[in-house]
């Protein structure tokens, strides 16, 4: 069945009849009936964006499960990423009212969210980022809990103490009361989740992301769509344009590889976000050496000019742009993340340098790959080694298991 993206009101009415019908004279999962889910995502962009995307399109290929994507109106839904494509191999579409700050407003959208997923009815309701998760998680079903926090809020080393010590409650009281499983998307997360928001460890399961082997542009294509030159060395950088994702420690080392005469090599910046104003450059020029290109659509395909990828994060749960960039044999300079050391360090596919904002370590770091052809080599050659680890497929069926684990667990 083809789902079409239409507003809540619109949806519940005219799909939700027919579906609690349909659930009430289905046999049980272990006689052949679909599984129904219910995804539910407040922030539909970047990576969430694409990993709902992949869990999408894995699911719809797996068979035997039914999908009810719920989604935010409005721009946090990226339609470039959940395209027409994606959207028509879910069963049904809702848009639901969600927004990103904490306010009056989300009394509406749980209000929607409660009835559409009373009408759903579904067997698992697996929520996407934090908003997504607390709004869903106070929703009270016979359904089983899923969340996937994409990077707990309270990973931000930079939150301040208040702000901590309420999400924190807030996200430990959920995950105790409210969650039947928890996927943390790296080790670290999942310590996160177990050490300091005291949510016990049967609830957790980490289940690493993964990424598919996609088309990319010749380096010659891609580099002549980006303004670089054929001879550059470049280094680049993919995702929004703000302060959690480092693009001023960017500019930093750009800066410190001009003061350093290394003339041949080019930073390229792509993204979403007013750049100027995420780097806090102020008044200050922009190195000469760094481009700014702006959001692009599907940017996974310009990873073919890059001899080097930066990721300058301040925090992460387990960042898809890696995941993206090892698939494309690009070696990788990251800051300390959550995610980083299971993969960019465990894989020996670049360095991982402290997480701090000055930059000389992590100029050091670049500079040292940069300047040595063989150490590409080696890194890019273990890059291929490492992707059967983060495939999509093993992802996928690691997420279809544990569905039908808890399914069976309340029989």
């Amino acid at each position: 069945m083809q789902a079409e993206l239409v507003e809540f009101v619109d949806a519940v009415d005219r799909n939700a009849t027919s579906a609690t019908r349909e659930r009430r004279s289905s046999p049980t999962p272990e006689r052949g009936r679909r599984i129904r889910v219910a995804l539910v995502v407040e922030a539909a962009g970047g990576g969430v964006a694409v990993h709902i995307a992949d869990l999408i399109r894995g699911l719809h290929a797996r068979g035997g499960i039914e999908i009810h994507l719920v989604v935010p109106a409005g721009t946090r839904f990226d339609k470039q990423i959940l395209d027409e494509r994606v959207v028509s191999l879910c069963d049904f579409t809702y848009q639901v009212d969600m927004e990103r700050s904490v306010g009056a407003h989300d009394l509406r959208a749980f209000a929607q969210l409660f009835k559409c997923l009373s009408r759903i009815d579904p067997d698992i309701v697996h929520s996407h980022s934090s908003k997504a998760g607390a709004l869903a998680r106070l929703c009270f079903g016979k359904w089983k809990q899923v969340y996937t926090p994409h990077a707990v809020y309270t990973l931000n080393p930079y939150l301040p103490a208040q702000q901590r010590r309420f999400y924190g409650i807030v996200e430990g009281l959920l995950g105790r009361l409210r969650s039947d499983s928890i996927i943390a998307v790296s080790v670290d997360e999942a310590h996160h989740l177990q050490r300091e928001l005291r949510i016990p460890a049967e609830r957790i399961v980490t289940i690493f992301n993964g990424v598919s082997r996609h088309d990319l542009l010749s380096v010659r294509e891609a580099r002549t769509a980006l303004g670089i030159p054929s001879d550059a060395i470049v280094v680049g950088f993919v995702g929004r344009f703000d302060f959690q994702k480092g693009v001023d420690r960017l500019v930093g080392v750009a800066r410190v590889f001009r003061e350093r005469g290394l003339q041949n090599v080019v930073f390229v910046a792509i993204g979403p976000g007013d750049f100027a104003s995420a780097a806090d450059i102020g008044h200050s020029p922009m190195p000469t050496n760094l481009i700014v290109t702006g959001r692009l659509e599907n940017a996974r395909r310009y990873f073919s000019a890059f001899d080097l990828f930066l990721l300058p994060s301040r925090y992460e749960g387990f960042p898809y742009v890696v995941l993206e960039a090892m698939a494309a044999h690009v070696p990788i300079v990251a800051t300390m993340v959550s995610g980083a050391g299971e993969l960019v360090e465990a894989e020996e596919i670049g360095f991982v340098v402290p997480n701090e904002d000055d930059v000389t370590l992590l100029s050091d770091a670049v500079e040292a790959i940069v300047v040595d052809p063989t150490m590409r080599a080696r890194m890019r050659a273990n890059c291929q080694h490492a992707i059967e680890r983060f495939s999509i497929s093993t992802m996928i069926d690691r997420i279809v298991e544990l569905y039908t684990h808890l399914l069976k667990e309340s029989k």
